[in-house]
């Protein structure tokens, strides 16, 4: 078999079989040796009809079937167990995979198998004795807190000196971790080590009462020790009574811990004294904990035992966002430092957003790494050589940019980077160079993840990963600020996260719960009533609906945006019909990952009233629209590629921040609100801040109380592979299950806690020194409220009562926002387009009632546009001015309907066109009316749309309309001819020449050409003709119709406009 394959590609990664002597190496060289077998049987299986994959050949393609074929021979061959058809098809597929990587192969890639096995149950016979233990424990320990004996060590000690001495400071501290272990579900090391060092945060709101652990990173924190995320503890009654008495009598324990390795010693000593208080047989804290986690594991879901111990923890929200919740209100947060320092909120990086239209990235890695090597190499400035200067150097990572989008997408991000750097703060060529040299690994650490959102452990991974490279503490010091640096760019870019990370002992310490947030229903409401209030226009309800859509069936704003009509499962001739939307593939955009395709039941998402609006919405689209593939959220009734997340997310995230004052809530954020929101409504949880009150109704329909399946159908909705990643990822309600497990269902827990407070606290009289009639009087004047009889019992301790805090009302709302244009004015050019398409087939008052006209607008537009389109270049029969017929492809004009005028067919021409469309509207016709109409009637006059361009008889007037037109938009470009006059004094060189000094702030965009002289005008300077086209990477030929188009346009809606106002002219 050897012998058959000859030579083997290195990335194959073959077994090599070490020499064994005997006994423990000869059975170990024996077991290579049958790995190493199987491993040559499956080159022996690729050698036979593609053996170039063996020899590690470049960019070899293999057909699907062939592949298949291999995998169903590898798992239904000659094999004689499942581990050695495990082992074969994961060499295969790991060889293949690293191919693809590295050798651009075009190969399908099977995928790994894995022999799964079940998890060891907690629950064995020795730790059922230990809990049976536990029990007994417990039993003693409650009985001994109230015998006089154990309350007066707790109130004078011993007073033994040595290992023998009792203090009443670390018995009283000991009697609070043994209650938030018993009855509050505090079961983690990290937590109880961290309680003294967050008493201050005690908190209270209500009946309930809590602390907040790992808000910062604790000093002395080993390096190897994992910070925890931001967790919020709610307390039981009892903890609460035995944790203001400690504070009353001996203050708060961090004030007497400098750091984490204090506290630890502090928790540690203080159970060995409770313990000895006790005088029962001792306990470790580890092993107490272990036990009290099998009795929570009896009646608690093990998810959230799992999080409570430490190991799947979920994070906590902001504490001063918290507190917002709670209250409702108005808060003024403060704003992210990404947004503080170069950029403000709303303006992005100044950079075109990266495209959302599904690209093909092809390229393997090591086209990557060459084109980044490339670029260093470029920025690196040799003694003798010159910098580049500012407009090269641009356009060399301009170029860099448009190869990226083929490659990894960490590759397009650090182009885009280093383009933010050097245009907008404007960083010296070796700055570039640096940062560049540093970033790259990035790319070995990355490979061709995504960079978004939910691969955030992914990226800080690799954060952590280029800083331990360094090998100096003052080089690990810059590579945290340049990565520093890079994130923002994201965060500014892209949206991720605004992660804090702080260097610590050398490496790098990430906040995990910096994108933690959730959004209440009442804000929901009033974000949704401020978009609906500027929902006139087409763009106000597209963002409007993909709000909606993003809160109530937790989509990502990349997948709301590329919905098509045929994606939307609703039948308009049926009644009260199921709406059932789909998210999947299309043409322009992928889904984020397999599992991210699925069907969401909007029926039962949407509340009544949205349902049958978004019914409406999707008619009305429905009515204008081509084809099924239209976009839903589209403009025009041909809009097949997707809009830009930064033309609809931007006004979303200004409205999310204007209402709650939160700069820190993103689009995201309303996927996590769906997924806590389900979480606690599947568990019955009373949730203290308003939240959607129908998805109860949702699970009585989906499944019969708290099952496995439930958790599954919260997955699917939020397009996961498991419950697991929606777990770890997007519950930061856990102090709520647990409060509820703990505090409300009291017969789950296993010394069965009373339900109401007072029952809590009478076994704690003595040692609280509060008398049972005191708690029953404090209840009739306060009600159910212990915190505040507390607070009565224990004044010198210090809480935050937050609903004492002084909260703003919400911002009051006009009702309606009237546009500054109204009618035809105010639609876009895709819109217009889309309108004009309808008239061939509605009637005006429907076409008026679709697209909000004025009345009688309609009418008015059809007639424009037959008298715009059908003006002839001379009088007679000569060519149309503004419209070419093509034989066979157009219908012929009548006196009835106006002639068809298709827009531009290729989709990286029309967001230039609409662009420019936008900027004559918004800017011009607001700021410069008689310029602009002054600009259109020189087009309207001089337009051949025959030869495709416009004529410059005046070079005064010509050249301005070149100028104006050119600064619509920077992808347009002019190519001039210029016909000298012979009848002129000046040569025909000199004519050129003048006509370039009168554009001068536009030369990098014109290309001139001459013709021969002409005796036919006598102008000075001759004539000229002007064509416009847009910079398409993606076509050889250049096309000047776009401008055209939209110019012609223009002139149309300007004319019924001007009909309006009560005159008829075009400008």
């Amino acid at each position: 078999m050897t012998d058959y394959v000859e030579e083997v590609w290195s990335g194959w990664k073959l077994i090599q079989v070490p020499e064994g002597a005997g006994g423990a190496e000869a059975r170990h060289r024996q077991h290579l040796l049958n790995r190493r077998r199987h491993q040559m049987a499956v080159l022996e299986l690729l050698q036979e009809t593609h053996p170039g994959l063996v020899r590690g050949e470049p960019d070899v393609s293999v057909p699907t079937d062939i592949a298949q074929q291999w995998e169903e021979a590898l798992q239904t061959g000659d094999n004689r167990s499942v581990v050695e058809i495990r082992n074969k098809v994961n060499f295969l597929s790991l060889g293949l995979s690293r191919g693809q990587r590295e050798l651009g192969w075009d190969v399908r890639v099977p995928a790994p198998l894995h022999l799964v096995r079940p998890a060891a149950s907690p629950f064995t016979p020795l730790s059922f004795k230990n809990l049976s233990d536990y029990r007994d424990w417990c039993q003693d320990a409650d009985h001994e807190i109230q015998q006089p004996d154990f309350q007066a060590l707790l109130w004078h000690g011993n007073g033994k000196k040595g290992h023998r001495r009792l203090e009443p400071e670390m018995i009283s501290w000991g009697l609070f971790l043994y209650c938030v272990i018993a009855n509050d579900g505090l079961l983690g090391s990290k937590h109880l080590n961290s309680l003294p060092l967050a008493t201050t945060t005690l908190a209270v709101h209500g009946a309930s009462a809590w602390l907040v652990l790992h808000e910062t990173v604790p000093e002395g924190m080993p390096k190897s020790k994992r910070v925890l995320p931001r967790s919020r503890w709610l307390l039981g009654v009892s903890a609460l009574a035995v944790l203001m008495r400690h504070i009353q009598h001996f203050g708060h324990p961090g004030e007497k811990c400098g750091g984490y390795q204090q506290a630890r010693a502090y928790t540690q000593t203080a159970w060995l004294h409770f313990c000895g208080a006790l005088k029962t047989e001792p306990v470790s804290l580890p092993t107490f904990s272990e036990h009290a986690t099998t009795a929570f594991r009896l009646h608690v879901p093990a998810y959230i035992v799992n999080s409570a111990h430490g190991k799947h923890p979920s994070t906590s929200i902001a504490e001063e966002r918290w507190h917002q919740l709670l209250t409702g209100g108005y808060v003024k947060h403060a704003k992210p430092k990404a947004e503080q320092e170069d950029v403000l909120p709303g303006e992005g990086s100044g950079l075109t957003p990266m495209v959302t239209e599904r690209c093909e990235r092809d390229q393997p890695l090591y086209e990557g790494r060459a084109l980044l090597k490339s670029l260093h190499d470029t920025l690196y400035k040799r003694r003798n050589q010159k910098r580049l200067r500012f407009r090269d150097l641009s356009r060399e990572l301009e170029s860099a940019i448009v190869a990226s989008q083929r490659m990894a997408p960490i590759i397009e991000c650090l182009c885009r980077w280093l383009l933010f750097l050097h245009q907008k703060q404007k960083r010296k060529q070796s700055t570039l160079y640096k940062y560049l040299g540093i970033s790259m690994p990035l790319l070995q650490a990355l490979g061709e993840t995504p960079v978004d959102q939910d691969r955030m452990d992914a990226l800080i991974e690799a954060y952590q990963f280029v800083v331990e490279q360094a090998k100096t503490e003052k080089n690990r010091h810059y590579r945290w600020a340049v990565l520093r640096s890079f994130h923002s760019f994201l965060v500014i870019d892209q949206g991720l996260a605004n992660v804090s990370m702080v260097l610590v002992d050398g490496g790098i310490t990430v906040a995990h719960h910096a994108d933690a947030n959730c959004l209440s229903e009442d804000e929901y409401r009033l974000i949704a009533s401020f978009l609906a209030s500027r929902s006139a226009n087409i763009m106000g309800q597209i963002r409007y609906w993909v709000f909606v859509l993003g809160f109530r069936a937790g989509l990502r704003i990349g997948e709301a945006l590329s919905i098509q009509l045929d994606d939307v499962l609703l039948h308009q001739e049926v009644q009260n019909t199921d709406v059932t939307l789909l998210v999947r593939n299309n043409e322009y955009v992928g889904v984020k990952s397999h599992d991210s395709r699925r069907q969401l039941p909007l029926y039962y998402l949407l509340t009544d009233s949205e349902l049958e609006a978004f019914k409406a919405f999707i008619a009305n689209r429905q009515e204008v629209s081509l084809h099924g593939r239209v976009m839903l959220f589209g403009e025009g009734s041909g809009s097949v590629a997707p809009l830009r997340d930064d033309e609809v997310q931007a006004e979303i995230h200004e409205a999310m921040r204007r209402i709650t004052g939160d700069y820190s809530l993103r689009f995201h954020h309303l996927r996590h609100s769906l997924a806590n929101y389900l979480l606690l409504s599947f568990h019955g949880v009373e949730i203290p801040c308003s939240a959607p009150s129908h998805h109860a109704f949702l699970w009585d329909k989906v499944a019969e109380g708290p099952t496995r399946s439930g958790l599954y159908f919260i997955a699917q909705l939020m397009g996961h592979a498991s419950p697991d990643v929606t777990l770890r990822s997007y519950l930061h309600f856990t102090c709520l299950l647990l409060d509820h497990y703990c505090h409300k269902q009291p017969s789950s827990m296993e010394s069965c806690i009373p339900s109401h407070a007072i029952a809590q606290l009478e076994p704690l009289a003595n040692v609280l020194q509060i008398k049972p009639a005191t708690l029953r009087k404090w209840k009739e004047r306060f009600g159910e409220k212990p915190p505040r009889w507390l607070n009565k019992a224990f004044p010198k301790c210090s809480v935050i009562d937050v609903a004492q805090q002084a909260f703003a009302p919400y911002p009051e709302l006009p009702a309606k926002i009237l546009l500054e244009r109204q009618g035809l004015s105010q639609l876009s050019l895709e819109q217009v387009a889309a309108a004009l398409d309808a008239l061939y087939q509605r009637d005006f008052d429907d076409v008026e009632h679709i697209f909000n006209l004025c009345k009688g607008e309609a009418e008015r537009l059809t007639s424009c546009a037959r008298r715009v389109l059908t003006a002839r270049t001379r009088q007679g029969m000569s060519a149309f001015r503004h419209y070419r017929l093509t034989k066979g492809k157009q219908p012929a004009p009548n006196d009835f309907a106006h002639p068809r005028l298709a827009m531009p067919r290729s989709l990286a021409e029309r967001p230039v066109a609409n662009a420019m469309y936008q900027a004559i509207w918004s800017r011009w016709f607001s700021h410069h009316p008689d310029e602009l109409r002054g600009h259109l009637r020189f087009f309207y006059r001089y337009h051949r749309a025959t030869d495709g361009h416009v004529w410059i008889r005046d070079t005064a007037d010509g050249l301005a309309f070149v100028s104006w037109v050119l600064g619509l938009d920077a992808r347009i470009r002019a190519v001039v001819e210029v016909t000298p006059s012979a009848r002129s004094s000046l040569s025909e060189r000199q004519q050129l020449s003048e006509w370039k000094k009168r554009l001068p702030s536009h030369q990098h965009k014109v290309e001139w050409q001459s013709k021969p002289s002409g005796n036919r005008f006598s102008k000075p300077l001759g004539t000229g003709n002007v064509t416009f086209y847009v910079v398409n990477e993606n076509k050889r030929s250049r096309s000047g119709y776009p401008v055209r188009y939209m110019l012609v346009m223009t002139c149309i809606v300007m004319a019924t406009v001007a009909q309006n106002g009560g005159s008829s002219k075009v400008g």
